[in-house]
This record gives structure tokens, C-alpha cells and sequence, in this order.
């Protein structure tokens, strides 16, 4: 069987805090007997609660992706942000923003949707920017993925962009060009206006410059988000999400 680089950084960490717990006991001058006893108990109490360890492997995972990717978003954090005319979810003038690095097939982006639109809705004061980064098209068949966020951007001239952007997401069936375009036209879309804003060139320099800059910045797959100075990889729901706002909050005042 494999051993995952994340398994041996909890084996690892779990055999440290074991090995600290007895090395503080063997350097106090106790009686031996209560020295094991001691070492025991530390034994016993993380082989009980692991999700302590687990804990300590999540946030040293954090920190390492951090120390990685935060020097790249820096150099891009203004125009992830702030580029104007970007479609901007949740309250615009909101004090924490989140960055949404996500693709519109993405099985992982669609699932988390409800919990990053949840907290959206019950934190009040929360700045929701999707960046449309479209990966999972492949070459010799249709590029879907760059299809919706075009046509997405596409729809922000026609000032439905959060009916469109929350319609892609939602829907069950499989994304094609065709059901890009049933999807437009239910929410009230011109399609055919939507068709030629898809074919600006802006539009395709937009969606260009941000598969770039994600890539830079080292986003493998999606969903991906930034949080003031914290970076979440993958779906990993709404109470991390919540923490990486809780944490840019308390570190602006």
C-alpha cells in the first residue's frame, strides 16, 4: 500500500508530540514509575483524540501552502480583487473578500456552491469574486468550460450575471454549448447579444489573464479560493471557509 506524503506528516507529527511528552517526563526528576505513568496518559489521550494531531497536520499543511503561494498573490492581489467592471457577488463594498478560482463543469465547485453562497448570505459583509479559470477542457473535444465562463462575462453586460452565474452551478444536467444557451435563455437572456459579447475580445483576454495568474500562482485543480492571507485548495466546506474569514477579519483590525 502507498503511503501519502499528508499520512506520513501525521505519523510523523503524532511520534513528535509522543517523543516531546516523554522527553519532558525523563528530563524531570520524578520516580520512574510516574514517569510511565505519565507517558501513558500522553500515549493514551492522542491515540483517543486524533483529530488533534489531524488539527496540527491541517494548519501545518496551510501554513506550507502559504509560504508558497502568498508571494505570487500579492503581485496579483489588486486585479483579482479589484479589476474593474469584474462581476462582484455578496456585498461590493464588503470588509473580507473572497477570491473563487472555479471551473463551471467542475463536479467539486458545483457541490460546494451552496455552502460558499450560504455563508455569503448569512455573513452579510463578505465580497464574493469569481475568477473564471477553466481547466478541464481537453484537446479534440469541445471547449465547454471556456464556453460558460465567456458566456458568463458575456452576461454581466446584460446585468444578470448572478442569475446566470447561480443557474450554470445549479443545474443537474451535463454542460454542453446547447444547455449553455437554454440556461441564458430561461433567465431572460438575449442570446443572441449573449453569442456576439462572447466573441470580444476582452472578454477572451479576461478569461486568458486569470488562467494565467491562477496558474502562477500554483491553483492546480479547482475549486480554489484566497481569503486575505489565507488560500483554501479544494471543496472543503463551510466551516473552513468561515475560519479563513473569521481570520482576514481579525487580522484588518
Amino acid at each position: 500500500m502507498k503511503i501519502s506524503n499528508f499520512m506520513i506528516a501525521v505519523l510523523a507529527t503524532f511520534l513528535m508530540i509522543a517523543s516531546l511528552g516523554k522527553a519532558f517526563a525523563q528530563d524531570t526528576k520524578i520516580d520512574p514509575a510516574e514517569r510511565a505513568k505519565i507517558e501513558r496518559v500522553i500515549e493514551d489521550y492522542l491515540i483517543e483524540n486524533p483529530e488533534i494531531v489531524v488539527k496540527a497536520i491541517r494548519e501545518l499543511q496551510r501554513r506550507q501552502t502559504l509560504a508558497q503561494m502568498l508571494p505570487s498573490i500579492q503581485i496579483y492581489r489588486d486585479f483579482l480583487e479589484n479589476e474593474d467592471g469584474a462581476p462582484v457577488l455578496g456585498n461590493p463594498n464588503g470588509d473580507v473578500t473572497i477570491v473563487e478560482f472555479f471551473d463551471y463543469r467542475c463536479g467539486f465547485c458545483r457541490r460546494h456552491f451552496p455552502s460558499v453562497m450560504k455563508l455569503v448570505k448569512e455573513d452579510g459583509n463578505i465580497r464574493l469574486v469569481p475568477r473564471n479559470y477553466p481547466i478541464l477542457d481537453r484537446p479534440g473535444q469541445p471547449a465547454v468550460s471556456m464556453m460558460a465562463a465567456k458566456a458568463a462575462l458575456a452576461s454581466h453586460r446584460q446585468g444578470k450575471y448572478a442569475e446566470f452565474h447561480s443557474a450554470l452551478m445549479s443545474d443537474p444536467a451535463q454542460l454542453t454549448e446547447q444547455r449553455i444557451y437554454e440556461i441564458a435563455g430561461s433567465i431572460g437572456l438575449d442570446v443572441t447579444r449573449l453569442k456576439t459579447d462572447m466573441q470580444d475580445k476582452l472578454i477572451d483576454k479576461n478569461v486568458k489573464n486569470t488562467l494565467a495568474i491562477g496558474q502562477d500562482i500554483g491553483f492546480e485543480g479547482t475549486p480554489g479560493y484566497i481569503v486575505g492571507d489565507d488560500v483554501i485548495l479544494g471543496a472543503e466546506g463551510y466551516d473552513r471557509l468561515r475560519e479563513a474569514v473569521a481570520r482576514a477579519r481579525k487580522a484588518k483590525n
